[in-house]
């Protein structure tokens, strides 16, 4: 007899998705319905809404032309990704960009972060512990109760600028997202640092969020877990292209799974080929012309144009973040990251302020709550709209 996943069910209408589509539109919905004269500035998701790159662009035109051409047609890539790709990233987003070197070897090509963050936990053992930031992006706790996990929060308060300090118990898989997401929070050295000396003791693993690292524009901020020496040894990196070259629908990101990686019951190496199996049981790779996509962008003119895009949300993040200045808002983030943690006035919980903003404002975000706990007293704003949108939401403030 079939029984369901029981994991599964006891997530249905608690995940993230769900919750903004269902809660946070609908109240949304309800309140245009009675208000049709009030204008609606959405700043919930955080998706893309710059076209891609023309270098981008080019680059997936003439791939979709090889593949209508006979002569030029290609069928599946490399399950691992395509060897030009994991080269680019390593010489022209790691050596170039942050100065540090990686081994084509260790690049796996995702559809994007979302999927890797959740599946990379098929690497571990069903009883390892899970250490997340509270609040955090949620996929990560989905991910880690979708496998039957137990879980420990980490944290990330005012008071600590929103970093947390490493675990005080035992734990073995700790993630770790800078620039934040949600409160924008970069991590220094030192506290990354704090970090790998835990793993290490305690042979864990830290997954390490990156996602948004293009927007670090703060002196001395790692951009790379793998800036601190030690951390090839205890870290797996994840990074994609959908925020910093518009990739939100194209679904291409990466993980790096250093061969010097290793836990109690491993040698150097084995969890690298142990993901290379996954991918052959479970993922035979991204859309080859999305591929050629990240390749172009990746080039020198790709480069420039997406650094272009990275300017255009940080601009957005600060008009954002001063106008909601100019109302006496506490705000955080949205210099290093196109997220603006606002902090609610002391009598509203998140969800009022959600409907206050709503109601006043017309503007939307998700309430902090629904990131953890810890983020109660906050509403998460994301600057990746048009700059006319942000210019109006700013006049209407």
């Amino acid at each position: 007899m079939a029984t369901k996943n029981l994991a599964l069910s006891e997530l249905r209408g608690k995940t993230y998705t769900e919750i903004v589509f269902d809660q946070v539109w609908g109240q949304v919905e309800s309140y245009q319905a009675t208000h049709p004269e009030q204008e609606i500035f959405m700043m919930a998701l955080g998706d893309t809404t710059k076209p891609l790159p023309s270098t981008v662009v080019k680059a997936i035109v003439e791939a979709a032309n090889r593949l209508g051409n006979s002569q030029t047609y290609t069928g599946y890539e490399d399950i691992t990704g395509n060897p030009a790709l994991r080269s680019a990233i390593c010489t022209d987003y790691y050596q170039k960009k942050i100065g540090i070197e990686i081994d084509s070897s260790e690049v796996f090509i995702s559809d994007g972060a979302q999927s890797v963050s959740v599946n990379i936990q098929e690497l571990f053992a069903p009883d390892n512990i899970v250490a997340v930031q509270n609040p955090t992006y949620p996929s990560f706790v989905e991910g880690a109760l979708l496998a039957s996990r137990s879980l420990v929060n980490l944290p990330c308060l005012e008071e600590n600028n929103f970093v947390p300090r490493p675990p005080d118990k035992k734990v073995d898989l700790i993630y770790l997202c800078f620039p934040n997401n949600p409160t924008g929070a970069v991590a220094t050295r030192e506290q990354l640092k704090s970090f790998i000396n835990y793993a290490k003791s305690n042979q864990a693993i830290i997954i390490f969020d990156a996602v948004y690292s293009p927007f670090v524009t703060t002196p001395n901020i790692p951009k790379s877990i793998y800036e601190i020496e030690g951390a090839q040894e205890c870290a797996i990196e994840i990074g994609s292209f959908s925020k910093w070259a518009n990739f939100t629908g194209l679904r291409v990101g990466w993980c790096v799974i250093p061969q010097a990686l290793k836990i109690k019951n491993t040698v150097p190496g084995e969890l690298n080929n142990l993901w290379q199996t996954r991918h052959a049981v479970k993922f035979w790779g991204t859309a080859n012309v999305a591929q050629h996509g990240a390749i172009a962008a990746l080039s020198p003119a790709g480069q420039k144009e997406c650094q272009e895009v990275v300017n255009y949300y940080l601009q957005n993040a600060r008009l954002l973040r001063d106008g909601l200045a100019t109302m006496g808002l506490e705000c955080f983030g949205g210099i290093d990251s196109p997220f603006v943690w606002v902090k609610a006035p002391q009598y509203l919980s998140s969800w009022q302020f959600f409907e206050k903003m709503l109601e006043a404002k017309g503007i939307v975000g998700v309430p902090g709550c629904v990131f953890g706990d810890n983020g109660e007293g906050y509403l998460r704003l994301a600057a990746l709209g048009q700059r006319e949108n942000i210019e109006a939401t700013v006049k209407n403030l």
